[in-house]
């Protein structure tokens, strides 16, 4: 485990009994846990922020595909005529 610097976190009894259990089960502290939990967290919500801002410039700078296309290429799936999926302009 890092020596990284102790923070206090409230959990609720059920997850911290799910917490406790996983740690037994991995033989690991529930501090080493909580710890791996936290960086798969911020690693996720970087990624999905980054994500956001990534579509954001794209419909900016008109690199998007009209609603309608994509409708109709939905609407395909699954069906002999599926169609491909749409352009971006």
């Amino acid at each position: 485990m890092s020596k990284g610097q102790p923070v206090s976190v409230r959990l609720t009894p059920t997850l911290n009994e799910q917490v406790g259990a996983l740690a037994a089960a991995l033989d690991r502290p529930k501090s080493w846990i909580i710890e791996q939990a936290v960086e798969d967290y911020v690693a996720l919500q970087t990624w999905h922020l980054a994500a956001i801002d990534e579509g954001i410039k794209a419909a900016e700078d008109g690199r998007v595909a009209s609603h309608e296309d994509v409708e109709a290429w939905v609407r395909s799936w699954g069906s002999p005529a599926e169609r491909p999926a749409p352009k971006c302009g």
